[in-house]
């Protein structure tokens, strides 16, 4: 399973909630390889982000949450149902994964939980006129405002690490 499949609804999630375009798009999920670069919009009454290595994720309001759609380059979908879970907010997603995310000093924490069990962990903290998110398994990726949404730009962290099928 990707990394941005997970990850991804964290920055939805926020971008949703706050009904502005302009706030950061998902990073990559466990799993996700490969640089790429992505641009976030609006998109009806939720967003649409599209990425270099051809997935893209659409998230919309649902309830008191939101519901997103992520397709991968080889087209497969996940979704996943985001809603309030604490302070912070979680994401179930269709194939079993799920995202956590819960805010930390002047940022958040994002813990992604694979089918297998294992966790990776994401620190996103303001960095220049966006954000800088780094997780446990050396990736990172960095969002800044482009437009009226934003751009993204992901790094794959080591091989091999806390990768899912």
């Amino acid at each position: 399973m990707p990394r941005f499949v997970l990850t991804v609804v964290a920055g939805l999630l926020l971008l949703t909630l706050s009904a502005a375009a302009d706030q950061p798009p998902p990073p990559p999920r466990i799993g996700e390889a490969g640089p790429r670069t992505g641009t976030t919009n609006r998109f009806g009454s939720g967003t649409l982000t599209r990425r270099s290595d051809a997935s893209s994720a659409q998230t919309r309001p649902f309830g008191s949450g939101s519901i997103t759609t992520e397709r991968r380059p080889d087209g497969k979908t996940v979704t996943g149902n985001t809603q309030k879970f604490g302070s912070g907010t979680i994401t179930r997603w269709s194939d079993g994964t799920q995202t956590r995310t819960r805010p930390f000093g002047s940022g958040s924490i994002t813990e992604e939980r694979g089918r297998d069990g294992k966790t990776t962990t994401g620190n996103a903290q303001k960095f220049g006129s966006g954000t800088i998110t780094r997780r446990s398994d050396g990736s990172s990726s960095r969002t800044q405002p482009f437009g009226s949404g934003s751009i993204e730009r992901d790094q794959p962290g080591r091989k091999g690490s806390s990768a899912r099928p």
